[in-house]
């Protein structure tokens, strides 16, 4: 199984645009010069819908930046690496953006294994690497200092997702279920740790994802009489196990890991999604002020902004907010930005990062299932960058 994305709400991406250089519809190089954004994903193959929303972010990100810019300010381009979500694929475009000396920062990859074994290339040729799209736990732990990561990784998720459901509904009984592909495990893992450590028994169980019983599972899930069920997992391999829980006997509320936000889980559960609760690391850009403007003009050119175009777009703004402040015009100057203690003003919010990568005080957002269509219900940590 690859590891499609943070959220497989990312396959609804629209066509790809080939990635020219933005500066070529702004004139000559200005007085300032130019600084190259390398994009790494997959722009052909199986997962290019998702590559293609990288790159959209990206370049309407450097769009936006190369119109506003002043005559001493410098061009921002973009040049795109096709990986096809393949590993010896991502390894020899690592090297390929790595080898372009005008490239001083990389956005990608989609897949967080992809990612985290073309690492050492990108520490080797001093390279910063921005994650918009995987929440693998593995990829910032190993202390890299070239890499940050702006979504809420898997663990952490699922520690926010139990705190909300025993503050919200207070089960003295749960289960977690999660398959043995890719995705899932990690997110079971912060769940479970959060749940004993609130005293509450959960119950994690786990299957295969090639072949999975569905009514097995089911059964042997009931046995445990969960009022909560709580799915870590992917809308296309786990949510036959709604219905077969429903069918044993299971009236319990259903909530799930970011896997689940998505069109597809509405289509394929039909009034069985009704109620579904899942956590997210998108906020919701409509109730979001600062980000008004730029999700209306990205959804002008693109159609509707997915969370890996927004997460990508907010990963071009740290960089050119890099470049901005320190007059960066080379990898090791923007990797030296970024390892300072600093906030970046971004359309998915503020953020600033910890020494692993990872964002500081992390948050998830809670979207359920109301007459067929997602609704935002809250945040896991307060936030201002909302308006409700």
């Amino acid at each position: 199984m690859k590891r499609r994305s943070f959220i497989a709400a990312a396959a609804a991406a629209t066509a790809a645009i080939p990635a020219t250089p933005a500066l070529a519809i702004y004139g000559d190089l200005p007085l300032g010069g130019s600084v190259t954004i390398g994009v790494v994903g997959p722009f052909t193959g199986d997962s290019m819908r998702a590559g293609e929303q990288i790159a959209n972010g990206v370049r309407a990100a450097t769009d936006d930046a190369n119109r506003s810019r002043g005559s001493l300010d410098k061009a921002y381009l973009m040049r795109t690496f096709d990986d096809q979500n393949l590993l010896a694929s991502g390894l020899v475009n690592a090297e390929f953006a790595c080898d372009d000396a005008n490239v001083v920062a990389v956005i990608g990859h989609l897949s967080g294994r992809i990612t985290e074994a073309a690492l050492q290339t990108y520490v080797t040729n001093r390279m910063p690497i921005i994650c918009p799209a995987s929440t693998y736990d593995r990829l910032t732990a190993h202390g890299y200092g070239n890499l940050i990561r702006l979504p809420t990784k898997d663990s952490i998720e699922g520690h926010l997702a139990a705190r909300y459901i025993n503050a919200t509904i207070k089960p003295k009984t749960v289960a977690v279920l999660y398959q043995d592909g890719d995705y899932g495990a990690d997110v079971a893992a912060g769940f479970q740790d959060q749940m004993l450590g609130d005293k509450v028994t959960s119950n994690a169980i786990a299957f295969a994802w090639d072949k999975p019983d569905f009514a097995g599972v089911a059964k042997a899930t009931l046995e445990k009489a969960p009022e909560i069920v709580y799915l870590a997992g992917i809308t296309k391999d786990m949510a036959p196990i709604v219905p077969k829980l429903r069918a044993l006997g299971y009236t319990g509320p259903f909530f799930a890991s970011q896997g689940f936000f998505d069109a597809a889980t509405i289509a394929k559960l039909g009034p069985q999604a009704e109620g579904l609760t899942i956590s997210c690391s998108m906020p919701p850009l409509n109730l979001a002020p600062g980000a008004f403007r730029i999700k209306n003009d990205y959804e002008r050119r693109y159609g509707p902004m997915s969370p890996i175009a927004a997460f990508s777009y907010a990963a071009t703004q740290i960089v050119l907010a890099v470049v901005k402040r320190t007059g960066a015009s080379d990898r090791l100057a923007v990797q030296r930005g970024l390892g300072f203690s600093s906030s970046f003003d971004t359309v998915v919010g503020s953020l600033s990062f910890a020494n692993d990568g990872d964002p500081q005080n992390p948050n998830a957002f809670f979207y359920t299932v109301k007459d067929g269509a997602w609704r935002y219900v809250t945040a896991a940590n307060p936030s201002n960058f909302i308006v409700k």
